[in-house]
């Protein structure tokens, strides 16, 4: 892996917790649970990704 992908690695990992926080946010907004849920699984899915490109550094 060269330096470029190692930098693009953790920047999508670092973005993908700013993520997180904005949805934190956007949940305050909403009582549906549709949403809701969807917010949720999309913080699941970044966490997961964020610990696969974490693992391959």
């Amino acid at each position: 892996m060269n330096q470029i992908e190692i930098q693009n690695i953790r920047h999508i990992c670092g973005h993908s917790g700013n993520f997180c926080d904005k949805i934190k946010y956007y949940k305050t907004l909403t009582e549906d649970t549709k949403i809701l849920s969807v917010y949720d699984r999309i913080c699941s899915n970044l966490d997961s990704l964020k610990t696969a490109l974490s693992n391959m550094l």
